[in-house]
Protein backbone atom coordinates (compact mmCIF):
# COMPACT_ATOMS: atom_id res chain seq x y z
CA UNK A 1 0.00 0.00 0.00
CA UNK A 2 1.23 3.62 -0.90
CA UNK A 3 1.38 5.67 2.24
CA UNK A 4 -1.29 8.00 0.95
CA UNK A 5 -4.03 5.66 1.00
CA UNK A 6 -3.14 4.52 4.43
CA UNK A 7 -3.51 7.83 5.73
CA UNK A 8 -6.89 8.03 3.94
CA UNK A 9 -7.79 4.60 5.64
CA UNK A 10 -7.02 5.83 8.74
CA UNK A 11 -8.79 8.92 8.53
CA UNK A 12 -11.94 7.13 7.14
CA UNK A 13 -12.06 4.66 10.08
CA UNK A 14 -11.62 7.69 12.37
CA UNK A 15 -14.42 9.62 10.90
CA UNK A 16 -16.30 6.32 11.38
CA UNK A 17 -15.67 5.89 14.57
CA UNK A 18 -16.46 10.22 15.46
CA UNK A 19 -20.01 9.51 13.65
CA UNK A 20 -20.91 5.78 15.72
CA UNK A 21 -20.21 8.02 18.75
CA UNK A 22 -22.36 11.36 18.19
CA UNK A 23 -24.89 8.86 16.76
CA UNK A 24 -27.01 8.64 19.86
CA UNK A 25 -26.54 12.30 20.84
CA UNK A 26 -28.17 13.41 16.80
CA UNK A 27 -30.79 10.43 17.26
CA UNK A 28 -31.63 11.66 20.87
CA UNK A 29 -32.10 15.37 19.56
CA UNK A 30 -34.23 14.65 16.54
CA UNK A 31 -36.59 12.58 18.94
CA UNK A 32 -36.57 15.73 21.09
CA UNK A 33 -37.40 18.29 17.70
CA UNK A 34 -40.00 16.06 16.91
CA UNK A 35 -41.98 16.13 20.02
CA UNK A 36 -41.48 19.87 20.79
CA UNK A 37 -42.67 19.96 17.42
CA UNK A 38 -46.05 17.97 17.84
CA UNK A 39 -46.61 19.67 21.35
CA UNK A 40 -46.37 22.96 19.03
CA UNK A 41 -48.85 21.40 16.92
CA UNK A 42 -51.69 20.60 19.93
CA UNK A 43 -50.97 24.31 21.04
CA UNK A 44 -51.84 25.40 17.38
CA UNK A 45 -54.78 23.18 17.25
CA UNK A 46 -56.29 24.21 20.30
CA UNK A 47 -56.11 28.01 19.62
CA UNK A 48 -57.51 27.25 16.42
CA UNK A 49 -60.65 25.61 17.95
CA UNK A 50 -60.69 28.30 20.57
CA UNK A 51 -60.85 30.87 17.69
CA UNK A 52 -63.61 28.74 16.45
CA UNK A 53 -65.72 29.29 19.46
CA UNK A 54 -65.59 26.28 21.45
CA UNK A 55 -65.38 26.35 24.66
CA UNK A 56 -61.74 25.70 26.80
CA UNK A 57 -63.07 22.39 27.83
CA UNK A 58 -64.24 21.54 24.65
CA UNK A 59 -61.17 22.77 22.70
CA UNK A 60 -59.06 20.56 25.13
CA UNK A 61 -60.95 17.51 24.62
CA UNK A 62 -60.62 17.99 20.55
CA UNK A 63 -57.12 18.45 20.59
CA UNK A 64 -56.76 15.36 23.20
CA UNK A 65 -58.40 13.38 20.50
CA UNK A 66 -56.71 15.05 17.66
CA UNK A 67 -53.11 14.00 19.61
CA UNK A 68 -54.67 10.35 19.78
CA UNK A 69 -55.84 10.31 16.40
CA UNK A 70 -52.53 11.14 15.38
CA UNK A 71 -49.68 9.53 17.50
CA UNK A 72 -47.08 7.42 16.82
CA UNK A 73 -45.01 5.30 19.83
CA UNK A 74 -46.80 8.20 22.44
CA UNK A 75 -46.05 11.42 19.80
CA UNK A 76 -49.26 13.28 18.41
CA UNK A 77 -49.04 14.37 15.02
CA UNK A 78 -46.87 12.17 13.88
CA UNK A 79 -48.66 9.67 11.52
CA UNK A 80 -48.42 8.99 8.12
CA UNK A 81 -52.36 10.74 7.70
CA UNK A 82 -51.09 13.81 9.17
CA UNK A 83 -47.49 14.61 7.81
CA UNK A 84 -49.00 13.75 4.09
CA UNK A 85 -52.55 15.27 4.58
CA UNK A 86 -52.43 17.43 6.84
CA UNK A 87 -55.25 15.81 8.68
CA UNK A 88 -55.57 16.27 12.41
CA UNK A 89 -58.63 13.86 13.06
CA UNK A 90 -57.61 10.79 10.92
CA UNK A 91 -61.08 11.94 8.94
CA UNK A 92 -61.79 9.91 6.03
CA UNK A 93 -62.73 11.92 2.85
CA UNK A 94 -66.50 12.74 2.60
CA UNK A 95 -66.61 15.19 0.13
CA UNK A 96 -65.90 17.84 3.10
CA UNK A 97 -65.97 21.32 1.99
CA UNK A 98 -62.33 22.46 2.99
CA UNK A 99 -61.12 19.10 1.82
CA UNK A 100 -58.55 19.18 -1.74
CA UNK A 101 -59.94 15.62 -2.21
CA UNK A 102 -58.87 12.04 -0.68
CA UNK A 103 -55.39 11.31 -0.42
CA UNK A 104 -54.27 7.70 1.02
CA UNK A 105 -58.11 6.96 1.95
CA UNK A 106 -58.06 9.99 4.16
CA UNK A 107 -59.25 13.72 3.68
CA UNK A 108 -56.38 15.57 2.53
CA UNK A 109 -56.01 19.28 3.37
CA UNK A 110 -53.98 22.14 2.24
CA UNK A 111 -53.07 23.17 5.99
CA UNK A 112 -54.41 21.82 9.30
CA UNK A 113 -56.29 25.16 9.66
CA UNK A 114 -59.14 23.36 7.07
CA UNK A 115 -58.50 20.20 9.13
CA UNK A 116 -59.83 21.82 12.42
CA UNK A 117 -62.05 23.70 10.08
CA UNK A 118 -64.05 20.53 8.42
CA UNK A 119 -63.49 18.81 12.30
CA UNK A 120 -65.84 21.87 13.53
CA UNK A 121 -67.99 21.36 10.98
CA UNK A 122 -68.89 17.73 11.18
CA UNK A 123 -68.83 18.24 14.89
CA UNK A 124 -71.45 21.29 14.54
CA UNK A 125 -73.68 19.35 12.14
CA UNK A 126 -73.80 16.12 14.92
CA UNK A 127 -74.46 18.55 17.76
CA UNK A 128 -77.08 20.50 16.38
CA UNK A 129 -78.93 17.13 14.93
CA UNK A 130 -79.76 16.98 18.91
CA UNK A 131 -80.80 20.30 19.36
CA UNK A 132 -83.55 19.13 21.11
CA UNK A 133 -82.51 16.94 23.53
CA UNK A 134 -80.51 18.01 26.19
CA UNK A 135 -76.67 17.40 25.15
CA UNK A 136 -73.94 18.40 27.80
CA UNK A 137 -70.39 17.43 27.37
CA UNK A 138 -68.53 18.31 31.14
CA UNK A 139 -66.30 15.06 30.89
CA UNK A 140 -64.02 13.36 28.64
CA UNK A 141 -65.94 10.56 29.02
CA UNK A 142 -69.35 12.20 27.64
CA UNK A 143 -67.21 13.72 24.71
CA UNK A 144 -65.75 10.16 23.88
CA UNK A 145 -69.31 8.63 24.47
CA UNK A 146 -70.73 11.51 21.71
CA UNK A 147 -68.21 10.54 19.35
CA UNK A 148 -69.16 7.15 19.81
CA UNK A 149 -72.35 7.35 19.10
CA UNK A 150 -72.07 9.28 16.06
CA UNK A 151 -69.72 6.59 14.58
CA UNK A 152 -66.52 8.82 14.66
CA UNK A 153 -63.96 5.45 15.49
CA UNK A 154 -64.52 1.88 15.57
CA UNK A 155 -62.62 1.07 18.38
CA UNK A 156 -63.95 0.14 21.61
CA UNK A 157 -65.22 3.00 23.53
CA UNK A 158 -63.20 2.02 26.58
CA UNK A 159 -60.22 2.06 24.40
CA UNK A 160 -60.45 5.23 22.76
CA UNK A 161 -61.23 7.13 25.77
CA UNK A 162 -57.76 5.71 27.35
CA UNK A 163 -55.75 6.74 24.58
CA UNK A 164 -57.60 10.52 24.41
CA UNK A 165 -57.03 10.70 28.52
CA UNK A 166 -53.51 9.88 27.87
CA UNK A 167 -53.05 12.75 25.85
CA UNK A 168 -55.63 14.85 27.79
CA UNK A 169 -53.14 14.55 30.92
CA UNK A 170 -50.18 14.93 29.04
CA UNK A 171 -51.23 18.13 27.39
CA UNK A 172 -53.74 19.69 30.27
CA UNK A 173 -52.62 18.13 33.84
CA UNK A 174 -49.09 18.14 34.61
Amino acid sequence: MRGGSLRGLLTLLMLSGLIFLIYPFLKKKIIISSSKMSIDTSKAVYILLKARGYTETLSRYMTAQASHETAVNGIPFESFIFKNNNNCFGMKYAKQINALGEKNGYANYHSIDQSVIDFGDWYNRRRNSLISLPLVITTLESYVNFMKNNKYFEAPESEYLKGVQYFYNKLFIQ
